[in-house]
């Protein structure tokens, strides 16, 4: 009805134009189904530039070029995985022609492991995408992407169309990636671990400077104490009174080992070192050892053959073994064994780097094992520092692993520890390679003859107004007489004035412009015959590199007691005079 109504409304002309546009729609529609039906091979088209013929051929020209043309491997599937065609991508992929592939199922080109997976991907009627392999002869497995998507027009699903990507390209940047990510971890981690040993070791030196400094201005506060403490025993007849007074003495002389125990972590303690074999020195130690351990513990020794010398200070590598057979003792709880081994280690550069603050070359390494509980790493990052420690107040005073470092870093090697809560503990030493030294046997010298002190007058120069005025004091007794100065300048000017003065007692460092060294050789080199006596805070030899003097003159460390300065004083008269 609305169709006639419409026809109604058009007229003739009308119809007879909407007739022949149904017409017309038909036919297009009968010429689609047979081009779908493939039963034309070109399509004549009529409109405004002419006529245009259209074969399949040029009609999909345009994607058949941008698929050939694509990196990645096109291929067209049947249902059943038959490959009805693939581009010049895909047969590069597989190193074949397109000729030898089409015709082929893809069931063939895939591992047989992948082959399940494939099946199930190309039976989905929405497609979909996998990760699978394929077999290539000459390359073995292909890692792909197939992505496969079902024609909208084959609803029954009959052809399939899917794209290839080779996975080997991104996977190699995968690889490098992750390498250089791994490479870059290793970097970040050793550039760390960098960080913490210098971190480490700057802290470890500005501690070493302060511990240095404070044992200096401490051994001048003992001896002060105890110069004057030993004038007033003098004068003491009260037997009580005396005895009291050997007590504070006996005080000053502990402190003085504490500073000295300070010195050695600042590796600033005066060191003699000679060329040995640790194999040899152990057994003469054994003893001390078992004895600073006691009897519960066992003692092993695990000593290399044919053990290379170094060269160390034999006492100062005994108090260190001692120290650290205590340190084991005390962790042991007085039950267990302490294993002391040798042994020769070449360590490359890599090794030295690992430990830190050591160089590549041989050495010398002496452990010290035991059974005890062990430390956790917070404990064991802290365990060289002066005055750390884990015992009870009273126990100890935290200087025995630091005063072993001190002596191991100062004697040109190093010292490691290993420890885990429940393993124990290892302490090792490194010490450095030296040749085996010819055994020299000491001449037994002559005795000193002494010489009275007669009219010697000593010029005293310490910038510090009562240590001057100790060491007067201290000269006076022992006969001599005496005038002083605080500085260089001030020496040189008494002196000048004075040509009685025949002997020089100086402090080493001191401030306005002119050491102890210094002075002594201005004044050696006027009086060649001037006996001269330096004295230090520190041992004789810390000094700044370029003020090292010491093998020229006699040095006396404080704090010291009147008879060490009167040993001093005549042995540097009688060596002015030879």
């Amino acid at each position: 009805m609305a169709e006639s109504a419409d026809a109604d409304k058009l007229g003739d002309d009308g119809r007879t134009e909407l007739e022949d546009l149904r017409e017309r729609l038909r036919e297009a529609e009968d010429a689609l189904e047979v081009i779908r039906g493939g039963g034309v091979d070109a399509l004549v088209v009529g409109g405004p530039l002419g006529q245009q013929i259209y074969t399949v051929t040029n009609a999909d020209r345009p994607y058949r070029l941008l698929i050939e043309q694509m990196k990645e491997g096109a291929v067209t599937l049947s249902q059943d995985g038959l490959i009805v065609y693939c581009n010049e991508g895909f047969a590069a992929l597989l190193e074949k022609s397109a000729g030898a592939i089409s015709g082929t199922t893809f069931q063939q080109l895939v591992v047989p492991a992948d082959i399940p997976l494939f099946e199930t991907l190309l039976g989905s009627r929405a497609g979909g995408r996998a990760i699978i392999a394929l077999v290539s002869g000459d390359q073995g497995h292909i890692p792909v992407n197939l992505s496969l998507s079902p024609l909208p027009d084959s609803s029954d699903g009959r052809i399939v169309c899917g794209v290839v990507t080779d996975l080997r390209p991104h996977r190699q940047s995968e690889k490098i990636i992750a390498e250089a990510g791994a490479k870059l971890a290793d970097q970040i981690a050793e550039r760390r671990r960098t960080e913490a040993l210098l971190h480490q070791a700057q802290k470890m030196e500005v501690v070493g400077q302060l511990t240095g400094g404070l044992a200096h201005d401490f051994n001048n506060l003992l001896m002060i104490i105890g110069g004057n403490l030993d004038l007033i025993r003098r004068r003491v007849t009260d037997n009580q009174l005396v005895e009291r007074l050997d007590q504070v003495l006996l005080a000053v002389r502990r402190g003085a080992k504490l500073t000295q125990q300070l010195l050695a972590f600042s590796r600033i303690q005066t060191l003699t070192p000679e060329s040995l074999c640790i194999n040899d020195l152990l057994p003469e130690i054994e003893m001390l050892v078992r004895r600073a351990v006691g009897s519960e513990i066992s003692v092993d020794f695990d000593l290399v053959d044919g053990l290379w010398s170094c060269r160390v200070d034999p006492n100062q590598l005994e108090s260190a073994i001692l120290n650290l057979a205590i340190n084991a003792r005390d962790a042991m709880q007085n039950s267990g064994t302490v294993t002391i081994s040798t042994e020769n280690v070449l360590l490359d550069a890599p090794a030295a780097e690992k430990l830190g603050e050591i160089a590549p070359g041989k050495y010398v390494t002496i452990t010290l094992r035991d059974t005890g509980g062990g430390m956790p790493p917070e404990v064991l990052s802290h365990v060289f520092e002066p005055f750390y420690t884990t015992k009870e107040v009273g126990k100890g005073s935290g200087l025995g692993l630091s005063q072993v470092y001190g002596f191991a870093r100062q004697s040109g090697g190093h010292i490691s520890i290993q420890s885990a809560v429940g393993e124990g503990t290892a302490v090792r030493l490194y010490l450095p390679w030296t040749e085996v030294a010819d055994v020299v046997h000491p001449q037994i010298a002559e005795p000193l003859e002494a010489i009275p002190p007669g009219h010697t007058k000593i010029l005293i120069v310490e910038d510090d107004n009562e240590l001057r005025e100790l060491h007067t004091q201290l000269v006076q007794e022992l006969g001599y007489s005496a005038c002083s100065a605080g500085t260089g300048a001030e020496a040189l000017a008494v002196l000048e004035a004075d040509p009685e003065i025949s002997l020089l007692f100086t402090d080493i460092l001191m401030p306005g412009g002119m050491n102890g060294f210094e002075l002594a050789s201005e004044i050696r080199s006027r009086r060649p015959e001037m006996a001269i006596l330096t004295t230090s805070g520190f041992p004789g030899h810390f000094v700044p590199e370029a003020l090292q003097r010491t093998e020229e003159f006699e040095i006396i460390r404080k704090p010291f007691t009147q008879e060490e300065l009167a040993a001093a004083l005549l042995k540097s008269r009688v060596l002015s005079a030879v």
